[in-house]
């Protein structure tokens, strides 16, 4: 049987296929240069934002002045966030100086008694049978906001006090205006002396600390857009309902 000769037209389609198949290749490589380059873009606004945040973060935290108790506002209150012998003389300072009606000692550990408490600040141990409350539950920045929030609505305070570290207090603000948005709060940081300190940086311990904590700060303000609700406002507004 005599074999059929090939189609005039079949090289013509043949050529247009490998065509069409180097324009889909070109397109592809195309669409994937323009997407690496996005994305690079994206990471380099992203670590700059992140840099950028942690030299403001870390500013702040350093340069925060400490203030004597008598020149504190006064409050209807004061909290401590504990951790740390310094942030609990200072907020036994506040009450001494009346700026707040009663202090509230959060998260102290379930080993420490409030005798102990007395043995650590002598001069300020007869608050602690009038104007001194001891919460234990917190475990947490978390914790401290909300166990706080019942006490001040038992209490019936509007206005607060929050004593704790210079570079605890941006995450604690956070959590205690995200837990008590209609409270008056005012912030009073304890300056740790390893921050006080010219070229802090150069210590590769306290850059490091910061740097945790930094993270742990983002993390903390991240929380509040990972939200459900959150999530479905966006998509909502970007579908334009």
């Amino acid at each position: 049987m005599a074999m059929a000769e090939p189609h005039a037209n079949d090289g013509n389609d043949l050529g247009r296929t490998r065509k069409v198949a180097r324009g889909t290749g070109r397109g592809i490589g195309f669409l994937f240069r323009l997407f690496s380059r996005l994305f690079l873009v994206l990471l380099f606004i992203g670590v700059g934002l992140l840099v950028g945040g942690f030299l403001k973060f870390s500013d702040g935290v350093t340069s925060t002045e400490q203030l004597e108790a008598a020149r504190v506002p006064a409050a209807d209150a004061v909290v401590v966030l504990t951790g740390g012998s310094a942030r609990i003389a200072e907020g036994l300072d506040l009450i001494a100086a009346g700026k707040g009606k009663r202090l509230l000692i959060s998260g102290v550990n379930e080993d420490t008694s409030v005798a102990a408490l007395k043995a650590i600040n002598t001069n300020h141990a007869p608050l602690f049978d009038c104007c001194v409350d001891v919460e234990r539950a917190a475990l947490d920045t978390i914790g401290n906001a909300r166990e706080t929030a019942k006490w001040v609505a038992d209490k019936g305070y509007s206005s607060l006090i929050v004593v704790t570290s210079s570079y605890h207090m941006p995450r604690s603000l956070l959590e205690f205006r995200r837990t008590m948005p209609k409270l008056n709060i005012k912030p009073h940081a304890v300056i740790l002396e390893p921050l006080a300190r010219e070229g802090w940086w150069k210590n590769p311990e306290t850059l490091r600390f910061l740097v945790v904590e930094y993270v742990k700060y983002v993390g903390a303000a991240m929380r509040e857009y990972l939200k459900p609700q959150t999530i479905s406002a966006l998509r909502g507004s970007m579908l334009g309902g």
